[in-house]
């Protein structure tokens, strides 16, 4: 039995294996620095210096990679970009030559931690990726608390075969992937396939995202300089309010509302109709609208202090762009630099998590709103007008 002398060895091989393939440093200074605190039991182990050298040269001249592709039909994605920084597997999936190539990408524990959790957020970001591919599409799992990136994929296209193609991807070599709920974007054609691919799932519309759709609702009709005026903005925010009425009580909530509006707000209710509740027809029977009420409310998500937001999906992309510092990199930078960011993932978040780190407070200002709106969800006022104005005022688009 090695006993820590073990450990001890595993930690040297992967330190050298991490430097020899990240740094320019000389061979005689890696594994000087690879021994710094070994025990004596653990040193008396190791090859010759002349052997750890040699193995050193070796890894290196593996390393070498062809021209980056200009095109997504090359052959393969070299051995040393298949792995992680510690030498685990880092590919999961490659769809091969064409139009849309689709790379899957996760270590061990980061799928592990995928098929432990219920709770995920999803998304794309499109500066960082290379010209080759459409988007860097990413799920993020909440994990203790935290919000954790377990999956990372460059996808070709944007559309339900694409997002099928990925999901039945993942499932292959993450067969216990179950999830639960899923914060997403408002694109249909996601929506659509998680809604198809997994049952009793529940699909939430990223809250900010909402608020987005509304305020670019209002630049496109012109209102956003009377959005300045404190009394019509108050009034959108009650139209913006109706995301924290119960699911069934939203289109009384609506109807309500409308009577107490005048019409210089019709272009803005007719957008919600068709749009998050459904247009009245004739026969009193409303249309389907583009996204269902169960989609975009979000009371369920407050009183269950679930998150309701993708902000720190945002911050992960914001990082990203940080540690690219570049717009379209060449194929195998970007997949150079997305090894060493699941490196520091995994030195940085994961291992702190597990070791019991608690996740980020909110500011103090947002503290506040959300226990008035907790407080206003759990304690609701009777009248349901005068809810939604209460509601407005903890609401900004």
């Amino acid at each position: 039995m090695l006993g820590k002398a073990g450990g001890e060895l595993r930690k040297f091989n992967e330190d050298l294996w991490y430097r020899t393939m990240n740094t320019q440093e000389t061979p005689d200074l890696i594994i000087t620095h690879c021994c710094i605190g070994m025990s004596d039991e653990a040193l008396a182990r190791l090859p010759s210096r002349d052997n750890i050298k040699r193995r050193i040269r070796m890894l290196r001249q593996d390393k070498k990679l062809p021209s980056s592709p200009n095109d997504p039909n090359f052959p393969n994605v070299p051995t040393a970009l298949t792995v992680t920084s510690c030498g685990d597997k880092f590919l999961r999936s490659d769809t091969g030559s064409g139009p849309d190539r689709t790379l899957i990408f996760a270590s061990s524990k980061q799928l592990d931690i995928l098929q432990s959790c219920d709770d995920f957020l999803v998304d794309g970001t499109f500066k960082v990726v290379p010209e080759i591919f459409y988007q860097l599409y990413v799920v993020h799992a909440i994990y203790r608390g935290h919000v954790v990136p377990v999956v990372y994929s460059l996808l070709s296209r944007k559309n339900s075969d694409t997002y099928q193609r990925l999901i039945n991807e993942i499932v292959e070599f993450a067969p216990c992937w179950f999830p639960g709920s899923i914060l997403l974007d408002f694109e249909k054609a996601c929506i659509n396939v998680y809604d198809s691919s997994f049952v009793n799932i529940s699909l939430s519309g990223c809250y900010v995202h909402f608020r987005q759709n509304f305020h670019r609702q209002l630049q496109a009709l012109g209102y956003q300089n009377r959005y300045q005026d404190v009394k019509f903005a108050h009034n959108i925010n009650k139209i913006a309010a109706l995301a924290f009425i119960p699911p069934c009580d939203v289109l009384h909530a609506y109807s309500s509302l409308a009577l107490h509006l005048d019409d210089d707000y019709q272009d803005i209710l007719n957008y919600f109709e068709d749009t998050y509740i459904g247009r009245l027809r004739p026969n009193n029977i409303r249309r389907q609208p583009t996204f269902s009420i169960e989609f975009w409310n979000m009371r369920t998500r407050t009183t269950q202090l679930s998150t309701r937001t993708n902000n720190s999906v945002e911050a992960w992309h914001r990082h990203i762009g940080c540690i690219f510092q570049c717009a379209h990199p060449t194929l195998w930078s970007f997949l150079q630099k997305l090894i060493h960011e699941e490196h520091a993932t995994h030195a940085v978040h994961i291992v702190h998590i597990n070791s019991g780190e608690t996740p980020k407070h909110k500011s103090k200002t947002n503290e506040r709103f959300e226990r008035r709106l907790l407080n206003l969800l759990l304690h609701p006022h009777d009248d349901i007008v005068m809810q939604l104005n209460n509601i407005a005022h903890n609401i900004c688009l």
